[in-house]
């Protein structure tokens, strides 16, 4: 019982502390979002996806039990589930630091690159989460932008009809 009550501190301790950023950070997501339709940073300002993008659908859809629904929009959410587990359990069960931070870290980052690359090769330009979104910042901004990547857009289709 007393390790449940050690538990709870540590979690409400944690609440507390993190309380005014959270609310912060979901104004400016409504904000941005409102926007942009999109949060990415990469995506605002490239209209190319990044390898977390899908990642807060694919974690809607796991809360909701639909894994499949999750795997298929980033698989990368299963990596990054496990790696919160693994914090979490050092922190809060276990109440220490967390051995071997530094290697699960690499090793989840290296996880979720290999799936963006996965994605961006076969799924890029059509399939969401890696769509090219027209209206982005440097196609407004940066001449000559916006017709490089219809130009990209175009011979990436061209090659992946060509491919059997």
């Amino acid at each position: 019982m007393e390790k449940i009550k050690e538990i709870v501190n540590r979690i409400k301790a944690d609440l507390k502390g993190i309380l005014a950023v959270a609310v912060v950070l979901a104004l400016l997501y409504l904000i941005i979002r409102s926007i942009f339709h999109a949060f990415c940073p990469m995506l605002i300002l490239t209209g190319i996806p990044c390898a977390g993008c899908g990642l807060t659908r694919a974690g809607l859809y796991l809360l909701k039990g639909q894994v499949l629904r999750a795997a298929n929009i980033n698989p990368s959410i299963f990596a990054v589930l496990f790696f919160l587990l693994y914090c979490g359990y050092f922190h809060y069960i276990k109440g220490t630091e967390m051995k071997g931070f530094s290697f699960v870290l690499t090793v989840v980052v290296l996880f979720m690159l290999a799936v963006y690359a996965y994605g961006m090769c076969h799924y890029f330009p059509e399939r969401a989460p890696y769509v090219y979104q027209q209206d982005n910042l440097c196609a407004y901004f940066v001449p000559g932008y916006r017709e490089f990547m219809n130009r990209l857009l175009a011979d990436i289709r061209s090659l992946k009809a060509a491919l059997p």
